[in-house]
């Protein structure tokens, strides 16, 4: 209860900052890690998968082949659908743009999104709900790869120029959150 309720908090404040709109402090932030030059996204484009809708169903597949047991394989399913549909709910609440509504002058790339809502980052709620759903399963070492992946997973919506920071904190605090 505790660690959900720490992914809920960090929703909850993420969504009161996205709320208000764009800060400074934000839009120099995703401005220093979306200037980086071209290319990045093509080697990220893969691991970026990790949080998309097809994320929870392979992932589930790998928990069923590795562990046989099916606490990691459904709940990796279930969680990881729950946590992109609950995503929209919160994009739809929150009804914040994604950068090339909010801004001017940043990097757009290849696959960057040119519709929908970007508060909060799906893909970041997905990656990190598989990341706590697996967590009990794994090692130390397969812990920290698993929620490594799922920071990449957000900072490459960001390289992307999909997502805002804080929609991606706010995706991880969902994602985290629902996992437990």
């Amino acid at each position: 209860l505790v660690r959900a309720g720490a992914g809920a908090v960090v929703l909850c404040g993420a969504t009161v900052i996205a709320a208000r709109g764009v800060p400074e402090w934000e839009k120099d932030a995703f401005a220093l890690l979306n200037s980086g030059p071209d290319g990045p996204e093509l080697l990220l484009w893969a691991p970026m998968q990790a949080g998309s809708l097809f994320g929870p169903v392979v992932v589930g597949g790998l928990a069923w082949w590795r562990w046989r047991n099916w606490r990691p394989a459904v709940g990796s399913v279930v969680v990881g659908v729950a946590a992109w549909q609950l995503a929209k709910v919160v994009k739809a609440a929150v009804e914040r743009g994604r950068p090339f509504e909010l801004m001017e002058g940043f990097a757009r790339r290849m696959g960057t999104p040119l519709e929908g809502l970007g508060f909060v980052s799906g893909h970041s709620a997905v990656a990190f709900s598989l990341a706590a759903v697996c967590s009990p399963y794994l090692s130390k070492r397969g812990r920290i790869g698993a929620y490594a992946l799922a920071v990449v997973v957000g900072l490459a919506r960001i390289q992307v120029s999909a997502h805002l920071r804080r929609d991606v904190v706010g995706g991880a605090g969902l994602g985290y959150g629902l996992g437990q």
